[in-house]
């Protein structure tokens, strides 16, 4: 009898295949005591499986790097840095010598105490970091053992069905066979929903799966647009899906066709798409769509996905490479926006009670000018080979944007000294996600040259609801009407400056909310790479003359509901 379920659609497609169960277990671990003379020997192996372990990770992050490019080999990065914490390491030795318990039991010990840690912090970031540790785990358990290809051969047309998948895990898969993820957890910014999406596999997350009761090789149906899960589907559902899957198939084939045209309504108001992009790996996928640039460019990934700042050089070289790729089309790079729900563990930060209303993002930037100058030249030197502007995140005064301003200055002044080349005419935008940044627009448009609005943020700081807090989640909408007469504030302001003016957020790829901004002429909408095609064909379709009647309506309306109702009949 066919099981369905509903979860998190994360990243795109429809499939049909067989399940793969994994089930992400320690290995059977012996816990005995010890003698005061079997210490040395007990630390001794200690260090022979965290030498097997490292030399086994580095030949994943290889084999990785061959599958998957550099963001493949960059997230073992986490798992790597966690087996060399000190804190870690000397958590092991002190079960050893003082708890006087054999290594495998101090190697779990010290595991089950940093996962509890992780689990009591009210922190996305921290949760989604404990499969990292869990894996650390288990790779020094199995070096004691001799025993590290734990993912047996996966059956032909696999869909992997777990609670979730280390990255270690995800690349020993054979990627051949996979057709897709179905998680029982898992994060939208987890190692395997960004192998998914690169690997362009459906994946859903937050299923509520009981595994015990799934067997590998039975049938399964996933729907990565809807994140309809169906576990031993009759023939009603084959029959339904394979129907679903050929539309599907027929409707990406067409949208294909519109990768060469604009994105232009039938009375000739043009807009631009562009993409959001976490790393150089989405490359492909960006060109292969044709999109007008890249609005977006997340330049955290390049310090999240490593166990220590990236250099200067490095930094120079993944930015020169999506410039020279992109050619003349604009690339957005928005400068480091850690803090909140994003941190850099090899940089101790403060902890705090409002992460998201503290330090993060330019504020983080103007207080570690080091940090900030080595990513400014980094930019200056490669917009040589390119359209690439530069954009600060999170700005919420003039004051902060002057001082910003200021130093991108005093990058430019150091490389004139050092004789190094530059792009000196690079553009500067600003993000507006902060409510005293959209009541300020006016004045703040005079003094950069674009603005792109992240309406992340904005929503989050407007209704004064976390955006990761289930408890809020209704809050967290942009159909407030506050939120849409915002924007359009902000849209005003830009065009009376005579700049142009972007979308940034998930808002940008809502189809719902694309005939409010071709109403309010906005110049610009960035998003992820699989919904731009979908959003230009919308667009095809409009008129603006219309969309602005209808963006009359809407700003007279004053809930949401009423909203959303609204844009349901455009």
């Amino acid at each position: 009898m066919a099981k369905r379920y509903n979860g998190i659609p994360v990243s795109k497609g429809i499939v049909i295949g067989t399940i793969y169960k994994y089930l992400d277990e320690m290995p059977t671990v012996e816990v005995r005591r010890i003698s005061r003379e079997e210490i040395n020997f007990e630390l001794d192996k200690v260090k022979i499986a965290r030498e097997k372990a490292s030399c086994f990770l580095e030949k994943l992050k290889e084999t990785a790097e061959k599958d998957l490019g550099t963001e493949g080999s960059m997230i073992f990065e986490a798992t790597i840095a966690m087996l060399n914490d000190p804190v870690l390491l000397e958590d092991i030795k002190k079960n050893i010598k003082d708890g006087l318990i054999n290594t495998e039991g101090a190697i779990k010990k010290a595991i089950d105490s940093m996962v509890t840690k992780f689990k009591g912090i009210d922190d996305e970031y921290f949760q989604q970091r404990i499969p990292d540790v869990q894996d650390v785990g288990k790779h020094l358990l199995r070096a004691l053992k001799g025993e590290f290809s734990l993912v047996s051969e996966i059956p032909d047309e696999a869909i992997v069905v777990s609670c979730d998948l280390a990255p270690s895990e995800t690349a020993l898969l054979d990627k051949s066979k996979l057709k897709g993820f179905v998680l029982t957890k898992g994060g939208q910014t987890s190692h395997t929903v960004i192998l998914a999406r690169g690997l362009m596999l459906p994946a859903v997350i937050k299923v509520e799966i009981d595994l015990s009761t799934v067997q590998t090789g039975d049938r399964i149906i996933l729907n990565g647009n809807t994140g309809e899960v169906i576990l031993e589907p009759d023939s009603t559902d084959l029959t339904k899906y394979e129907v679903k899957i050929r539309e599907y198939q027929e409707k990406q084939k067409k949208l294909a066709e519109l990768k060469d045209k604009p994105a232009i309504t039938r009375d000739n108001f043009k807009i631009q798409l562009a993409a959001n992009m976490g790393t150089d790996d989405e490359l492909d996928a960006i060109l292969d769509t044709n999109s007008d640039g890249i609005g977006l460019f997340r330049t955290e990934f390049l310090y999240m996905n490593n166990n220590s700042l990236p250099d200067e050089e490095t930094q120079y070289q993944v930015y020169r490479k999506v410039a020279k790729k992109m050619k003349d089309k604009p690339v957005i790079i928005r400068t480091l926006d850690i803090g909140g729900d994003k941190e850099l563990p090899y940089l101790e930060l403060p902890r705090e009670m409002n992460p998201f209303l503290g330090f993060r993002a330019i504020r983080f930037c103007l207080e570690r000018e080091d940090i900030f100058l080595v990513q400014l030249k980094a930019i200056l030197r490669a917009a040589q080979y390119g359209n690439l502007k530069i954009m600060f995140p999170l700005i919420s005064s003039l004051e902060e944007l002057d001082r910003a301003k200021k130093l991108l200055d005093k990058a430019k002044l150091e490389l004139t000294e050092a004789k190094i080349s530059f792009n000196s005419d690079i553009e500067v935008g600003m993000m507006i996600e902060v409510p005293a940044a959209a009541i300020m627009a006016d004045e703040l448009a005079r003094q950069v040259d674009f603005f792109s609005i992240g309406t992340n943020d904005l929503i989050q700081y407007t209704m004064a609801a976390d955006r990761t807090n289930e408890l809020v989640a209704k809050l967290h909408s942009p159909y407030y009407p506050a939120i849409i007469r915002l924007i359009k504030r902000i849209v005003d302001a830009a065009h009376r400056a005579g700049i142009k003016v972007g979308i940034c957020g998930e808002t940008a790829g809502n189809p719902l909310l694309t005939p409010i901004f071709i109403g309010m002429g906005i110049d610009e909408l960035s998003m992820s790479v699989g919904s731009i095609l979908d959003i230009k064909q919308l667009i095809r379709k409009l008129d603006q003359k219309e969309c602005k009647k209808n963006l009359v309506q809407v700003i007279k309306l004053t809930t949401a509901k009423q909203v959303k109702e609204y844009l349901k009949t455009l």
